[in-house]
């Protein structure tokens, strides 16, 4: 197989490891990377597209997109303004939706969050919500919405709350059972091996929500 992969977030925590892993498997062949600056990345595989997401985007040299990954993500603290964070969570995933569909898209990954719900009283939850359906009429073939909880891994900023959070999670992991799991931490790591199982296998469901479990599940069974 030669698929072509483009990945929104490539420089954030669970985009970076992905990357890597775009990189060492043999059925992808191109990996586009959108980045508003070089990472500095040496690869054959790489395409890398600079832009500020305010201009036209040109993807006339990418022939096809098999897949699409959206690992962008921010927080109130690092984008105030909630056009610009709107536009973060909802409206570029959505774009390149487009995008894809007009290249041959078979699958879009969107990195939500647990809880995510468009009539949810919490700001965040109700734009990732936003975000799920608004992929969700864009005609996708195939979209997966992973819905992990607490995010555990090495970031590049810090962040002392979820410095805490990741110190006391593990531990109430354990009493986190039957409905309650989907609220679980989850290492970054699984959440990136779960992209990658995912794109790989077939997916019979046109919509697929992934919380902890099924996020486990897809590693186990399909890794």
């Amino acid at each position: 197989m030669s698929k072509t992969a483009l990945v929104l977030g490539s420089s954030g925590l669970i985009g970076s490891l992905l990357l890597e892993k775009l990189f060492n498997h043999p059925d992808y062949a191109t990996i586009v990377a959108i980045v508003r600056k070089p990472q500095q990345i040496n690869h054959p595989k790489l395409i890398e597209i600079v832009t500020d997401f305010n201009s036209e985007i040109n993807l006339d040299e990418i022939e096809q997109i098999d897949s699409i990954f959206s690992c962008l993500g921010t927080t109130r603290k690092k984008t105030p303004d909630l056009d610009a964070y709107h536009k973060i969570e909802v409206d570029i995933p959505n774009q390149f939706a487009k995008l894809g569909n007009q290249k041959g898209l078979t699958k879009f990954h969107y990195i939500s969050a647990v809880g995510a719900n468009v009539t949810s009283s919490n700001f965040y939850l109700k734009m990732k919500g936003e975000a799920e359906k608004t992929l969700e009429n864009t005609g996708i073939k195939q979209l997966l919405l992973y819905r992990p909880s607490l995010l555990i891994g090495n970031r590049t900023e810090y962040r002392l709350t979820e410095n805490i959070s990741a110190k006391i999670f593990p531990l109430i992991n354990f009493f986190l059972r039957g409905n309650l799991s989907k609220y679980k931490s989850i290492e970054a790591e699984k959440v990136a091996q779960s992209l990658l199982a995912n794109d790989l296998h077939a997916t019979s469901n046109k919509v697929s929500i992934l919380h902890y479990n099924e996020i486990i599940n897809s590693i186990n069974t399909k890794i």
